[in-house]
């Protein structure tokens, strides 16, 4: 048996193992005990055992992060910890969901409990952005987040409403829903002939590209978004390409550019002349 992660006493032995097995496995580091009840392999993740040893599980954006949906950077910094009923009594500082507390069922939550936890930390621009991960990659659907929701507070709920499983990342999530905030009407996922599927459009012809990793983009990658430019910019559209900094870090600089080719209405076909190729939503 391949033990890996942190693990609590009742899923040790429903795995097969038995006390004398555990107290063996203890005994030669194999397995370190945490806390009362719980345990750790010696390749765990650090995160996990963190939440485990103070006493929850790990939840919220930690969990969902673990699960693959996009989370904001800046909420990781910290461990996000949730306990039952009890721990959460003891610990004021655990993250906390619309309603009771429940049951520990493993030392990571799965995505509906840790996103019922995580619309308590994200803001409403960050809850938008995660469920648009979540729906994205299909791993709830709309009516299961709508049910995760249900204890929640109406303006939290309706958040929902601004979702769009066609988000193809976190920053583009963000591009929309502040441009959305502004007044700003975007379209979503939009196929270009000659250009492929691009991320937002603004009116008929200013391109919004997004990139959602802040680190990592490779040279074809780069050498692929030139070429896409170049054949927008050949049959009239603007492309306007921003990096992952340009949504998190100077956004409000951002924003005033986006709004400069809106009020000048470049975002619009010139009167004379229309695009020269048809495009659709995806």
């Amino acid at each position: 048996m391949r033990l890996r992660g942190v693990y609590s006493w009742a899923e040790l032995i429903e795995l097969g193992l038995r006390r004398k097995d555990i107290e063996l496995l203890v005994k030669n580091n194999d397995l370190t005990r945490l806390r009362q009840g719980w345990y750790a392999t010696t390749d765990a993740n650090w995160r996990v055992v963190e939440a485990v040893k103070k006493g929850g599980v790990l939840t919220c954006v930690d969990a969902l992060a673990h699960h693959g949906v996009w989370v904001p950077e800046e909420l990781t910094k910290a461990v996000h910890v949730r306990g039952n009923a009890r721990a959460t009594r003891a610990h004021p500082t655990f993250c906390r969901q619309y309603g009771r507390p429940e049951p520990e069922t493993g030392a990571i939550d799965d995505i509906g409990i840790a996103f019922r936890h995580a619309v308590r930390c994200l803001s409403p621009e960050g809850i938008v952005a995660v469920g648009d991960s979540i729906l994205n990659q299909e791993l709830l659907a709309m009516a299961d987040l709508r049910g995760e929701l249900s204890a929640a507070p109406a303006a939290v709920r309706e958040l929902l409403e601004r979702c769009d499983a066609l988000a193809d990342s976190g920053a583009e999530s963000l591009v929309r829903f502040r441009l959305h905030s502004v007044r700003v009407s975007v379209r979503v996922q939009v196929t270009i002939e000659g250009v492929g599927t691009v991320d937002l459009v603004i009116g008929d012809r200013l391109i919004i590209e997004v990139d959602g990793d802040r680190y990592h983009r490779t040279k074809e990658q780069m050498e692929e978004d030139k070429r896409r430019d170049r054949a927008a910019a050949s049959q009239g559209y603007i492309t306007l390409r921003l990096t992952y900094g340009a949504v998190v870090d100077t956004w409000d600089d951002t924003l005033d550019a986006i709004l400069d080719i809106v009020r000048r209405k470049d975002h619009l076909w010139p009167r004379k002349r229309g695009p020269k190729r048809d495009e659709t939503s995806a």
